[in-house]
């Protein structure tokens, strides 16, 4: 069954929130003036940052990436103490502790979903600074392997790289941490 990104997005809305959050605070670590926020909408897109252009082709990277590291860092620090009431190491726990670890565990693979950049940052990032004739060639090599991988992941989310990487994350962090402590 195929089901439609909107509807996606309206089931994972938090880490919808959370990219565009992310893009927003990357701008302003990098002091770019912001316009408009959308965290949230049931259209295309279903979110989104408008913000000042740059010709600082490290400052585009920035913004355009920020999603990745900021959605997996978070989606990791809320998914991690649900872990193990959610794959059964506490079993004899109250039912309204397990619902609520259901609930963070459900918020935090959907904020590590949606930490992938989209074709729009992508899109951004081609115009701003490899289309740019200012930007030195070494930033457009260093940002070029990056914008392919923000296609492939889009590519990817069609056959559900997005909530394989949510879960991987999820389930695979709490393991290694689990496997070095004991």
């Amino acid at each position: 069954m195929i089901i439609p990104g909107i509807l996606m997005s309206i089931l994972t809305f938090p880490g919808v929130a959370v990219h565009e959050l992310a893009h927003q605070i990357c701008c302003r670590i990098c002091r770019i003036p912001v316009y408009e926020v959308k965290y949230f909408q049931i259209k295309n897109p279903c979110g989104y940052v408008l913000h000042e252009r740059t010709s600082n082709p490290w400052k585009n990277l920035l913004t355009g990436l920020g999603p990745f590291f900021v959605n997996t860092l978070l989606g990791i620090l809320v998914t991690l103490p649900a872990y193990a009431n959610v794959f059964g190491y506490g079993s004899d726990l109250h039912p309204f502790i397990k619902l609520c670890s259901y609930l963070l565990y459900w918020l935090g693979v959907s904020i590590l979903m949606h930490a992938f950049p989209s074709t729009g940052d992508a899109k951004s990032l081609v115009k701003n600074v490899l289309k740019n004739e200012e930007v030195h060639i070494l930033a457009k090599a260093v940002t070029a392997p990056f914008i392919g991988l923000i296609y492939l992941g889009a590519f990817g989310s069609m056959f559900w790289l997005d909530l394989a990487y949510g879960i991987g994350i999820s389930m695979l962090l709490p393991r290694l941490i689990s496997m070095w402590l004991f």
